[in-house]
């Protein structure tokens, strides 16, 4: 009898399997083609499962399914369709340029920086992934985060800021009733009266530690909420910094194109990050990454 265990897939691993994006794998299940079998709880969310034999069985019909999905968009979206599907192929293929370019460049830094911008790189699309809806991917994000602040220094190119962040303030019933009375939400209410001695406060409930990898042109920015990253580094002075980097529009990342998402595959990331983790546990900031 077959282990139902081990047939298991993760949606990274149905990624590599077949050859799609999480978007893709999610339309199939969706479509009734996959069907998750169990729910690997996380932290940050529950990851779903699936029968490997499931997935050797949409293997067959993969390119039928592709090309009826293709025909549908076209038919519904005409020229819009045609376009997107122009765009994202032109995202993926300026994406795969760069990753090449980008790894390419890590063979002329010092190895330790080379590890590090490289893990970096991973962790950049793990985070646009886990802000597409895959949120279970934040558990690995924060072991990666944990291995560099353990791994790695300011002379490799990492620099962990501490940004403080406002308390956050609980209503007492009395305040919620003045909330409701002034047709105001307990959020609005609490930001513009900061509540009253009786409301509960949480310190730095929405402050942060921030994780900037930076060497030559190369440059990375993450964030780990204060309540998590804390307990790694309160034995650690880490200076404070006014205000936090952004991606473009987006104060935390953004989620990831489609182009994105087939140039650079979930199963790549994952693995990536993973081996990086074997490689690095429990470092020193004298380790030789080369032995």
């Amino acid at each position: 009898m077959p282990d139902l265990v081990s047939d298991l897939l993760t949606t990274a691993q149905v990624c590599r399997e077949l050859g799609i994006t999480p978007h893709d794998v999610h339309r199939l299940e969706a479509e009734g083609y996959l069907e998750s079998r169990l729910l690997a709880r996380n932290k940050h969310g529950d990851m779903p499962l699936f029968s490997g034999q499931q997935v050797d069985s949409v293997r067959l019909k993969l390119p039928r399914i592709l090309r009826n999905w293709d025909d549908s968009a076209g038919a519904a979206g005409g020229a819009a369709a045609a376009r997107k599907r122009q765009h994202d192929w032109s995202a993926s293929r300026h994406t795969i340029a760069r990753k090449e370019q980008f790894l390419k460049a890590m063979a002329e830094i010092p190895e330790r920086s080379a590890v590090l911008l490289r893990a970096a790189y991973y962790l950049f699309h793990l985070n646009h992934y886990a802000k597409s809806g895959e949120t279970y991917l934040y558990d690995l994000k924060e072991r990666v985060l944990l291995a560099l602040a353990f791994g790695f220094s300011e002379d490799d190119g990492l620099q962990i800021y501490f940004i403080s962040g406002p308390a956050r303030v609980r209503l007492c019933p009395d305040c919620r009733i003045r909330a409701q009375e002034q047709r105001k939400s307990y959020l609005e209410y609490a930001r513009l009266t900061g509540g009253c001695q009786n409301c509960q406060r949480d310190e730095d409930y929405f402050s942060l530690y921030e994780f900037l990898i930076a060497w030559d042109q190369h440059r990375f920015c993450f964030h780990s909420p204060f309540q998590i990253a804390r307990k790694w580094l309160k034995d650690r002075e880490i200076p404070i910094k006014e205000g936090s980097e952004r991606e473009g529009a987006y104060p935390f990342g953004r989620p990831i194109s489609s182009g994105e998402a087939a140039a650079v595959n979930l199963a790549e990331v994952v693995d990536e990050l993973e081996r990086f983790l074997d490689t690095t546990r429990l470092l020193g900031p004298d380790t030789d990454l080369t032995q």
